[in-house]
């Protein structure tokens, strides 16, 4: 039974250790080229935020966002993508993609919760 288990073992430890580098932990910012700032421009980051805009559009559409909802998420959306057409003119650093990344998520976060808080219906359970 040993002779079987411990070459099983081994093999097992060394594959494990041959495991590629992309399977490992990274910050979220270093994934934007964090030794050559003007590799990323922020496109993807602008994308997000196109989609994030469409998602409000459609869900003011449906009246499952009250205006005023669908226009506070809709400024901040702009902000957003103010800060990073103004960002990428010279290439994002590090610091300045996981900041808008942050303020994305935020913004996904946000439109997520205003969608589901029901907006005050008499069918909203308060407690």
């Amino acid at each position: 039974m040993r002779k079987f288990l411990i070459p099983i073992v081994a093999g097992v430890s060394v594959v494990a250790m041959a495991a590629p580098a992309s399977a490992q932990y990274a910050r979220p910012g270093d994934r934007y080229h964090r030794y050559d700032p003007r590799a990323f421009d922020g496109r993807g980051l602008q994308v997000r935020v196109d989609r994030v805009r469409e998602q409000i559009r459609r869900l003011e559409a449906r009246r499952v966002l009250s205006f005023r909802e669908g226009r506070s998420l809709e400024m901040q959306a702009m902000n957003v993508q103010r800060r990073i057409a103004r960002s990428s003119r010279n290439g994002i650093q590090p610091g300045e993609a996981r900041r808008l990344e942050n303020d994305i998520r935020r913004l996904e976060y946000r439109v997520q919760r205003e969608a589901t808080d029901r907006n005050n219906r008499p069918d909203r359970r308060r407690y």
